[in-house]
C-alpha cells in the first residue's frame, strides 16, 4: 500500500496520548515536512474556511487553518499553517496546494495538524466528544471513496414537431445523452406521447478548455471517462480541443 503521508514525519498519531503528565485525546495526526513547506490536499473538497481560527467557531487555537468539506460530507482540517493559499468557496482537487506548514495557534513547533471530523456543521463539525466526532485520518484516507452524487432526471413527453436536438437544447444536454438514457438507436424515430428520461437535466456541469488541456486530464479531474466526454459533447476528433471550448463534464 502506498505511503499516504509520503514526505512527512509523523510526530504525534491520532488517539490517546500522555501530555503534561495526564491522558489527552489527540483528534488528528501531526505531520512535519519543514517550516513553510507547501501543503497539498489529501483529497478533493470545497473550502468552508480559510484563515485564522476564531473563538466560538470550533477552530479556536488552530491558528491559520483550511477547512475542506469532502465529497462524503466529512470535514478535513489542515491546521497551524504559516499561511493559506485558498479562499472560502474554492473547489479543491486532490494534491492541490492549500497552504504552507507553520506554527500558528496553540503549538510547540512547526507542523501540520490534520484532522477529519464526522460532520461539517455546526461549528465545522466540532464536538466536545472528540473520540466519537472524529475519524482516524490514516484509515479514512486509505479507504476514501467519494459517494457518487445522486442521479436526477426529468421526464419529458414528446409533442408534435419535437426533435431530439430541440429537446436536448431545451434541457441544456446532448442528443447522445438522451439516446443512451432511453435506449434510442435512431434519433429520428421518436413518437408523440413518448416519455423521455432527461438525465441530470437540472444540474449539468460544464468546463471551459484551457491551454494545455486534453480529454484525459479533464476526464481524470471530473472522475469520468474520455468516452463519456466524447458522447456528451459530440466530439469528432479527441485531439482537436480548442481553448475556450465549453465541454459538458457531468
Amino acid at each position: 500500500m502506498a505511503n499516504l503521508f509520503e514526505g512527512y514525519t509523523i510526530t504525534s498519531p491520532y488517539g490517546w496520548r500522555r501530555l503534561g503528565g495526564k491522558s489527552d485525546f489527540h483528534p488528528g495526526i501531526d505531520l512535519v515536512k519543514a517550516h513553510k513547506a507547501p501543503i497539498y490536499a489529501f483529497t478533493g473538497g470545497t473550502v468552508l474556511y480559510a484563515g485564522m481560527g476564531k473563538a466560538g467557531t470550533g477552530l479556536n487555537n488552530y491558528g491559520n487553518v483550511v477547512v475542506l468539506k469532502d465529497d462524503n460530507g466529512r470535514t478535513q482540517l489542515y491546521a497551524h499553517l504559516d499561511r493559506v493559499a485558498v479562499k472560502i468557496g474554492d473547489t479543491i482537487k486532490k494534491d492541490e496546494l492549500i497552504g504552507y506548514q507553520g506554527n500558528t495557534g496553540d503549538v510547540t513547533g512547526s507542523h501540520l495538524h490534520y484532522e477529519v471530523r464526522e460532520k461539517a456543521s455546526p461549528l465545522y463539525g466540532w464536538s466536545s466528544d472528540l473520540v466519537n466526532s472524529t475519524l482516524e485520518p490514516t484509515a479514512y484516507l486509505r479507504d476514501f471513496t467519494p459517494q457518487p452524487a445522486p442521479v436526477t432526471s426529468t421526464n419529458y413527453i414528446v409533442k408534435a414537431g419535437d426533435t431530439l436536438s430541440e429537446i436536448a437544447k431545451k434541457y441544456n444536454t446532448t442528443v447522445n445523452i438522451i439516446k443512451a438514457a432511453n435506449n434510442i438507436s435512431n434519433e429520428n424515430f421518436i413518437r408523440i406521447g413518448q416519455v423521455l428520461k432527461i438525465p441530470n437535466a437540472s444540474n449539468p456541469v460544464y468546463y471551459t478548455v484551457k491551454s494545455g488541456d486534453n480529454l484525459t486530464k479533464i476526464a481524470n479531474t471530473y472522475n469520468t471517462t474520455i468516452e463519456k466526454l466524447v458522447s456528451m459533447n459530440d466530439i469528432k476528433n479527441i485531439n482537436s480541443l480548442q481553448v475556450g471550448q465549453k465541454l459538458r463534464v457531468k
